[in-house]
């Protein structure tokens, strides 16, 4: 078994065993549930599917090159790498990746620290493929003369397609990224702990159309988001499309309350069905465009699909106003879309 029993003792800290075999279970309505709004995003994440071996390798090189020690193992005198998060759902799932596609072995422990009231998870990964781990996230390099060396690198020529860098971006919020929930203010950070990492992770929000500013705290490099919309982009960025759907909520209801001329309480009656059958509707043309491309639409398809994503606060009725056309054909040529996705789901290649 990859799971293990910890037996180590700490200075003014109680350790809590966990059965690191345990499934990750979908928590339902989390941001009411008592969870942050960090960990619900973090939650999220955790729930999307990776398919390919490289998309796995992109989001667990983030993931260890944010926050990985190098660590030996006594029982095994040998190497591990070892991680610290207040994020039990990403340790697990970092773990089980990490299992599923290296085939290395893990602990995973749960420690309270009773003096400073919180709690951490640690991850330690070992194994006969720990060399292939490390050399395929980063961690590790080969020098001019084919040795091994702990020297840590960004694997950018492997991080070549959108998905791959989408998986990046993720891995690293879930090793060092926060959120600050809507109604309080839109602000989303990442603190990393070297330039290179921040500047190639800037690079990437760039590339996605989100707007990421940096700055130094103490001895950390803070790389985050503020403006309201680059904050919904990022959360789609990430795949939590719930936590996008809560920040759009809140700006729409902040919107709404300037307009004059509308009833606050009818808007917000129907704010929720209008966000979330928007987000439905981005999430299937985004599925279509990545699989067909824009190009591959028929044209007003096309001009629909674009028009949906620049606009997704906005009801079937001024959408059908922003392309000159009717409501009807507005509705119809989104229910097109979303056949097609679900051709896509279904395997039929959304023809």
């Amino acid at each position: 078994s990859r799971s293990y029993w910890s037996t180590a003792t700490l200075s003014s800290k109680r350790t809590i065993f966990v059965n690191a075999s345990a499934k990750i279970k979908p928590e339902k309505g989390f941001y009411f549930n008592g969870m942050s709004f960090s960990s619900g995003i973090k939650q999220e994440i955790t729930e999307i599917r990776i398919r390919r071996s490289d998309d796995a390798a992109a989001l667990l090189s983030a993931f260890t090159l944010a926050i990985a020690n190098l660590k030996f193992v006594p029982a095994s005198r040998s190497w591990g790498l070892h991680f610290v998060s207040e994020s039990e759902s990403a340790i697990l799932f970092v773990s089980k990746l990490a299992s599923q596609y290296y085939s290395l072995d893990f602990r995973v422990s749960r420690v309270e620290h009773e003096r400073l009231n919180a709690v951490c998870h640690e991850l330690l990964l070992y194994g006969e493929h720990l060399d292939k781990f490390m050399l395929d996230t980063g961690f590790m390099t080969v020098d001019g003369n084919g040795e091994s060396v702990f020297s840590e690198r960004i694997p950018v020529v492997s991080i070549r397609t959108d998905t791959q860098k989408k998986a990046f971006i993720r891995g690293l919020f879930l090793a060092c990224g926060t959120a600050t929930e809507p109604k309080k203010a839109y602000h989303a950070e990442f603190v990393i702990k070297n330039h290179e990492l921040l500047e190639y992770a800037r690079t990437l929000l760039m590339y996605f159309g989100v707007n990421a500013k940096y700055t130094r705290r103490k001895t950390s490099e803070i790389l985050y988001i503020k403006d309201g919309e680059s904050f919904e982009d990022f959360l789609a960025l990430l795949g939590a499309s719930t936590a996008m759907m809560e920040a759009a909520n809140k700006r729409i209801v902040k919107q709404a309350n300037n307009e004059a001329n509308r009833s606050v309480n009818c808007i917000n009656a129907n704010l929720d069905r209008t966000a979330r059958s928007a987000v439905r509707q981005i999430e299937d043309i985004k599925l279509v465009t990545e699989t067909l491309g824009f190009d591959g639409l028929p044209e007003p398809l096309r001009a629909v699909a674009e028009a949906r994503i620049n606009n997704y606060e906005l009801t079937l009725g001024e959408l059908a106003e922003v392309l000159g056309i009717g409501k009807s054909a507005v509705n119809y040529r989104l229910k097109k879309l979303s056949e097609m996705a679900e051709d896509i789901r279904m395997g039929n290649g959304g023809k």
